[in-house]
C-alpha cells in the first residue's frame, strides 16, 4: 500500500527576518524616493516659473522700447530703439531680411537687464512688423511665428524637448495703432541642464540610499527579532527537556516584545507549577493510598483464610475494612479540594466575599458543634469590609483552621478571633491555647500530609491536607497565611487577604 504525502509543507519558506529586512527596506527607500521626486518636480517648477517670467520680462521691455513712435516698426526703428551704438546701412536697408543677412547675436551692446536677459543662451528675440515681416532677431532661428492680439506665453517643443514662447503685439503709445511684434523663444537650455544635473544626482543617490535602506532595514530586523529569537530558543529546550526552567531573558524597556516575554515567562512558570502540581498530586495520592490499600487487604487475606468463619474476626475486619474506605474517601475528596485550590486564580478571579458576616456565622457553626469551647471575637471593623476571595473558600480556610484549633485544644477549650484591616489588606487572627508546636513543626504545617504527631493525628481523623489546602487557597487569592506558636502554650494562625479592589478606590 502505498500513501501519497502534501509536499506543502517541504515548500522553502523565506524566514520572518528576511521578510521584515526587505518590507523594511522597501518602506525606507520608497519614502526616500517619494520626497526627491516631490522635491525634484517641486525644483523643477520654480525654474520653469523663472524661465516664463524671464520671457515676459523680455516681451514688455522690448514692447515699451519700441512703442514710442507712431507709424509702423522698421528696421533702422527696431535697430535704433534696442542699441544706440549701431546704425544700418543703406544697402542693409534695402535688402530684404527673410535671407537673415542682420545678425544680432552675441554682442556687449545689451547693456541693461532686459539686454542682459535676450542674450542668454537659447533666448531668441524677433520683431516683426504688422504685416508679419521679420525686421529684427537675436540669432537666426527657425522659429514659426504666430501672431496674438494680446501677450501670450505657451510651451512648445524645440528639438525633441520642452521650450517656451512668448508672442506680444507692439501698441502705439502715440495713436493705440498696431505697429508691430516682438516673439521670444526660449529654449530653456539652463533649465534641461540643471534637471539633467539633478536628475543623474537623483539616481546616484537612490543607489546608495537602497544599499543604506538594505542595510538599516537587515540591522532593524536583527534586533526587533531578538526577543523572538529568545522565545524560539527557550522553546526549543523545554520541547527538548519539559522539566527545563528555561526563560526569556528580559532587556529593559517597556514594548509590546518585552510584554509577550513576560506574558510567556509566565505562562511557563504557570505550566510548570501545574505539571509540578500534577505530579505531587500523583505522589502524595499513591503514597497515603498505600496504607489503607494495605490494611484492607491484610483484613481480606485474613478472612479468605480462616477468618471468615470466626464471626469476630469477621466483624472486626469488615469494620477496619470500612474505617479504611471512609479514610480513603476523605482523602479522595481533600486531594480534589487541593487540586481545585491550586487554580482558583483562574476560575475565581474576581471573586468578593462580605468578609464580617462570614466570620460571625463560622463562630455561631462551631459555637453549635462544640458547646463546650468558649469562642471570643474581637472585631476592629467598624463599617462593612469585602475581601477578594471566593466566600466558600474563605468559609472552607476558617473552618479548616478552627478545626484543628478544636482537635488540639484539649485542656484550655478556649479559642480567640481577631479581625483588623489597613487600607489594603485585612487581618485575621485564630488562637487557641492548646498543645502547641516546636519551631521545626511550624515551618512544615503547610506541607501535604504533614502531621505533628502522627499517630495522634490518625486518631483524630486527619489526613495532614487542610493546612495544605488553606495556604494554597489563600495563595491563589494573592493572600498569606503563618502561624506563631509555642509548645505547650498554644498557636496563633494569621491570614492576611486583599480588600476587593472597588472597595480600595472608594475609601
Amino acid at each position: 500500500m502505498t500513501y501519497a504525502f502534501s509536499n506543502k509543507n517541504n515548500k522553502k519558506r523565506i524566514s520572518l527576518k528576511w521578510k521584515w529586512t526587505i518590507g523594511a527596506t522597501l518602506a525606507i527607500f520608497l519614502t526616500y524616493i517619494i520626497f526627491t521626486v516631490a522635491i525634484f518636480i517641486g525644483f523643477r517648477q520654480i525654474m520653469l516659473t523663472e524661465e516664463t517670467q524671464d520671457v515676459k520680462e523680455i516681451l514688455v521691455g522690448v514692447t515699451n522700447r519700441l512703442n514710442g513712435g507712431s507709424s509702423a516698426l522698421s528696421k533702422e526703428t527696431v535697430y535704433l530703439n534696442l542699441s544706440g551704438n549701431y546704425t544700418l546701412t543703406t544697402l542693409e536697408l534695402g535688402e530684404e531680411f527673410d535671407q537673415r543677412n542682420l545678425v544680432y547675436g552675441q554682442s556687449s551692446n545689451y547693456q541693461d537687464t532686459i539686454f542682459a536677459k535676450m542674450n542668454e543662451e537659447g533666448v531668441f528675440v524677433r520683431v516683426y512688423s504688422p504685416t508679419s515681416r521679420l525686421l529684427f532677431e537675436t540669432e537666426p532661428k527657425d522659429s514659426p511665428f504666430k501672431r496674438s492680439a494680446q501677450l501670450l506665453i505657451e510651451p512648445i517643443k524645440m528639438n525633441n524637448k520642452g521650450g517656451i514662447r512668448g508672442v506680444s503685439p507692439i501698441y502705439s503709445r502715440v495713436t493705440q495703432n498696431l505697429i508691430g511684434y516682438v516673439q521670444v523663444t526660449n529654449e530653456m537650455v539652463n533649465y534641461h541642464y540643471m534637471s539633467g544635473k539633478i536628475l543623474w544626482a537623483i539616481l546616484g543617490i537612490g543607489i546608495l540610499a537602497l544599499i543604506f535602506s538594505a542595510v538599516l532595514g537587515y540591522l532593524l530586523a536583527v534586533n526587533f527579532l531578538k526577543p523572538i529569537k529568545k522565545i524560539t530558543n527557550t522553546m526549543n529546550d523545554i520541547r527538548e527537556d519539559t522539566q527545563s526552567t528555561s526563560r526569556i531573558e528580559l532587556d529593559e524597556g517597556n514594548d509590546e516584545l518585552t510584554h509577550l516575554s513576560t506574558v510567556f515567562n509566565d505562562m511557563l512558570d504557570r505550566m510548570q507549577r501545574y505539571i509540578e502540581q500534577q505530579k505531587d498530586f500523583v505522589e502524595d495520592v499513591s503514597h497515603e493510598l498505600r496504607t489503607p490499600v494495605a490494611i484492607m487487604e491484610g483484613h481480606l487475606k485474613l478472612l479468605n483464610r480462616w477468618g471468615k468463619d470466626d464471626p469476630e474476626v469477621l466483624d472486626e475486619s469488615l469494620q477496619a475494612s470500612l474505617q479504611e474506605i471512609e479514610r480513603m474517601k476523605s482523602l479522595v475528596q481533600e486531594m480534589l479540594d487541593l487540586s481545585r485550590a491550586e487554580q482558583v486564580e483562574i476560575h475565581y478571579k474576581n471573586e468578593k466575599t462580605s468578609l464580617k458576616p462570614l466570620i460571625l456565622q463560622a463562630i455561631i457553626n462551631f459555637k453549635l458543634i462544640y458547646p463546650d469551647f468558649v469562642f471570643n471575637l474581637d472585631d476592629d471593623i467598624r463599617d462593612e469590609i469585602y475581601v477578594s476571595i471566593y466566600r466558600n473558600h474563605l468559609e472552607q480556610i476558617l473552618v479548616i483552621i478552627l478545626d484543628n484549633a478544636v482537635k488540639y485544644s484539649s485542656e484550655r477549650k478556649e479559642i480567640h478571633v481577631s479581625v483588623a484591616a489597613d487600607n489594603q489588606n485585612v487581618d485575621i487572627a485564630i488562637q487557641d491555647f492548646g498543645e502547641g508546636m516546636t519551631q521545626e513543626d511550624t515551618e512544615k504545617i503547610f506541607n501535604r500530609f504533614y502531621r505533628v504527631d502522627k499517630a495522634r493525628s490518625r486518631y483524630k481523623g486527619g489526613n495532614g491536607l487542610g493546612l495544605a489546602i488553606a495556604r494554597e487557597l489563600l495563595i491563589g487569592y494573592k493572600g498569606t497565611v503563618y502561624v506563631e506558636s509555642v509548645l505547650d502554650y498554644g498557636s496563633i494562625f494569621r491570614i492576611k487577604l486583599p480588600i476587593y479592589q472597588n472597595e480600595i478606590k472608594n475609601s
